[in-house]
């Protein structure tokens, strides 16, 4: 029944998570065709803020409660349970009250003096809300996992992105057709006189990309309403022949509590440095390299600058056009290739648990050689295809795709180190370890931080140094994280021979795929070409596997053989 309990939820998860981030891409690409490079660079504006105070207050809620429900079901407390529900909404709502106080009285003193982009102060009120909304959605959300129920979770996943997309775009699309209305009729946007439709269209891109984060807040009030309803409508999970009625006090359940999510927080803190890091770093040091050699970049970006009011605001529109363009379509493989990677991993726990270091060690490979397999292609194939990804993407948005090409180019070619980090950090976490990828982040963010300020205010590298540093921090994590493991569980994993096949099949199938869209297609950027020229390097690559390692390969993409193979 536990086997049958456990695949039941990673199915659900797994889907749920599939959805989310399938919508997650439809919302932003076309919100970044409505809004723009410097409109998105007002929405990463609001989730710079937001990220790390969200990660301080909410993002740990789940992991704690979880443990604390699911410790008192083991031990029959379940009145306790009832009583740590309530006492966790409370404090954990308040919490998010003080984050949410927090990021509406900074927000103008972060949006003028870090973020260097006073125009994103409204979105990031917009998103304010969402601190105390996220804290008390997840504090249901933990409980109902903490009983093995992952249903109310992945629903509520589902429904935010979808209300979140639907609001975003549709609240996006309205406040900038309104406002090129309303200058069409009276010549200002709001009550500012603008000289010029583009003018005008600069003015109303702040409350355009508000509106388009105000979606968050309105799908997180969405979830933690459809959470709400299902506490209520639905009996409690208290069995009625239940006797047990001692509870603790609010004061020790409120004291352990805090005290367990303290390092989950720090934990949640140092994950997401990197997009802090570019926030505070990137419009800065363009502005800097921009007044360092203005000539360099008159020439060579003329036509945004021209089209963007100036150099004043081309270090926004490539912030933007950075984190919206080139981090979105970047991050859409890693999403894929993680999920993969983490089937494998309570086999892992279970090994390390009863001391096995021989399956271990044999079950670690497995998900190793999965990760070369998977993401060699998917993130070479996106390097090879970085410019036709995007005009495909962004047809609409040429001089965003201009900035935002070679970005990607580099972004895919150091993907794999970030897989590779991302599978030893859970490792890691599954074996008891969860200090090694905290100080392994730390030690990543410091790299990438010295890069990016050292690289970025060089006029002729400008906003590709943020992508070579990420590539940086990505080779440090995934290095140390190899070697930390290899001293952590004293085995030798020979990482290096699970990379030649995998690597030179995708070098083969990237190389096909170029040749038939350059010498068949004539380079043609049509989605039906590109899709058949992905087709056939895809049909390459895995006729190269096939030939090279055809029983492993049958083990490792056939779910049943793989359990086999695994075990």
């Amino acid at each position: 029944m536990k086997n049958n309990s456990f695949a039941k939820n990673t199915a659900v998860l797994f889907i749920s998570m599939l959805i989310s981030k399938i919508v997650g891409a439809m919302f932003k690409i076309p919100l970044t065709n409505i809004i723009g490079g410097t409109g998105m660079g007002y929405y990463s504006t609001a989730y710079s803020i937001y990220t790390p105070v969200f990660a301080l207050t909410a993002a740990g809620v789940p992991t704690v409660i979880i443990r604390q429900i699911a410790e008192n079901i083991a031990k029959g407390r379940y009145k306790n349970s009832e009583k740590i529900l309530k006492v966790a909404f409370f404090l954990f709502g308040l919490i998010g009250l003080l984050g949410t106080l927090f990021i509406v009285l900074t927000s103008g003193l972060f949006a003028d003096y870090v973020a260097n982009s006073h125009e994103g102060v409204f979105a990031i009120i917009a998103i304010s809300p969402s601190v105390l909304l996220c804290c008390l959605s997840s504090v249901l959300k933990g409980y109902y996992e903490g009983y093995n129920n992952m249903i109310p979770s992945a629903i509520s996943q589902i429904i935010e992105s979808i209300a979140r997309a639907v609001v975003g775009l549709t609240c996006a699309t309205m406040i900038t057709e309104w406002g090129k209305a309303d200058y069409l009729q009276h010549g200002s946007v709001f009550g500012v006189v603008c000289e010029s439709l583009d003018k005008a269209m600069e003015t109303v891109l702040p409350f355009s990309a508000a509106a388009a984060v105000a979606s968050v807040t309105f799908s997180e009030l969405i979830c933690l309403i459809c959470m709400v309803i299902r506490r209520k409508c639905f009996k409690r999970h208290i069995p009625k022949n239940c006797n047990d009625t001692k509870t603790e006090s609010t004061r020790v359940i409120g004291r352990r509590l805090i005290k367990e999510l303290i390092p989950v927080a720090l934990a949640a803190i140092a994950v997401n440095l990197s997009s802090f890091i570019d926030m505070i770093t990137i419009p800065r040091c363009i502005s800097f390299a921009i007044s360092k050699d203005s000539m360099f970049f008159a020439n060579q970006f003329s036509e945004i600058i021209n089209a963007d009011s100036g150099s004043l605001k081309l270090s926004n529109f490539m912030y933007g056009s950075y984190t919206g363009v080139a981090i979105t379509v970047f991050m859409l493989v890693p999403a894929f290739t993680g999920m993969f990677g983490r089937s494998a991993l309570p086999e892992i726990a279970a090994s390390w648990s009863a001391g096995d270091k021989s399956q271990f060690s044999h079950r670690l490979q497995v998900v190793i050689k999965s990760n070369f397999i998977i993401g060699f292609p998917l993130y070479l194939g996106m390097a090879m295809f970085a410019p036709t990804i995007l005009n495909i993407l962004y047809s609409g948005r040429p001089d965003e795709v201009s900035v935002c090409v070679l970005p990607l180019f580099i972004l895919a070619i150091g993907g794999v180190f970030l897989t590779l980090s991302s599978t030893f950090y859970s490792v890691f976490q599954v074996i008891g370890r969860t200090d090694i990828p905290i100080k392994l982040t730390l030690v990543s963010s410091a790299v990438k931080l010295i890069l990016n300020v050292f690289l970025v205010s060089v006029p002729q590298i400008n906003i590709n140094g943020a992508a070579i540093s990420t590539l940086v921090a990505y080779a440090v994590s995934a290095l140390g994280g190899y070697l930390a493991l290899e001293i952590v569980t004293g085995t030798e994993f020979k990482i290096l021979s699970y990379m030649k096949i995998p690597l030179l099949a995708s070098l083969l199938c990237c190389f096909t795929a170029k040749l038939f869209e350059r010498f068949v297609f004539s380079n043609e950027l049509r989605t039906l070409p590109f899709i058949l020229c992905v087709g056939i390097g895809t049909l390459v690559y895995f006729i190269f596997l096939t030939i090279s390692n055809r029983d492993k390969l049958k083990n490792l993409l056939n779910r049943r053989k793989r359990k086999n193979f695994v075990k």
